[in-house]
């Protein structure tokens, strides 16, 4: 999980001319609040996650830029926990979460603020009607819509430094390597369509 930001940083990598509901669909997973309900609708439950999430790409049709950009976060978030929460974990040790919050905010905030299309991207994200939204596991429309307005307020409203942790040069980085990889997983892991008598 690595942070808002970072989530609509890579759905920009990856298409800068993504639709609006490309970067909602990159936040909407973070709609579940409940923290066992998320560790299950983010695969973290299972023993596989990259076994599920090539079975939800495999039910996620391309052109259904919502339900395309849930599919992009859970990836993000897979490599994230792999390449940069695990680190941190084996770093920080016991006790590790409120610090390894504090330093995602840090670097969403930054990040935001240095970005010159971030604030429109967010405009855009703010001003879509809730009805727009596609269907998101384990929340509600209303849920997202929460979220959103709550993300919009604190980046719009926060300014901080950058993290000395997750730092802009390590989220470049992260976003370098993993975009591309996820243009390849997809290439394999295609929508499968089911043809109907």
């Amino acid at each position: 999980m690595p942070g808002s930001m970072i989530h609509l940083l890579m759905a920009h990598k990856i298409n800068p001319d993504s639709s609006t509901l490309f970067y909602i669909g990159n936040l909407a997973p973070d709609a579940v609040t409940a923290w066992k309900e998320k560790d299950i609708t983010h695969f973290r439950n299972l023993p596989d996650r990259s076994k599920a999430l090539a079975e939800l790409a495999a039910r996620t049709p391309p052109d259904d830029d919502f339900a395309e950009g849930i599919l992009l976060h859970l990836y993000t978030d897979w490599r994230w926990d792999t390449l940069a929460r695990d680190e941190f974990i084996k770093t920080a040790g016991d006790g590790w979460f409120p610090q390894y919050r504090h330093e995602l905010s840090l670097a969403s905030i930054f990040a935001f603020h240095q970005t010159d299309w971030a604030a429109d991207v967010m405009d855009r994200i703010y001003q879509c009607d809730k009805s727009e939204y596609g269907e998101i596991p384990g929340a509600t429309a209303d849920d997202l819509r929460d979220f959103i307005s709550h993300v919009y307020e604190w980046y719009t409203e926060t300014e901080t430094e950058a993290s000395s942790v997750f730092t802009p040069e390590f989220v470049e980085r992260f976003i370098d390597e993993i975009a591309p990889e996820y243009i390849r997983w997809r290439n394999d892991n295609p929508c499968i369509s089911v043809s109907r008598e």
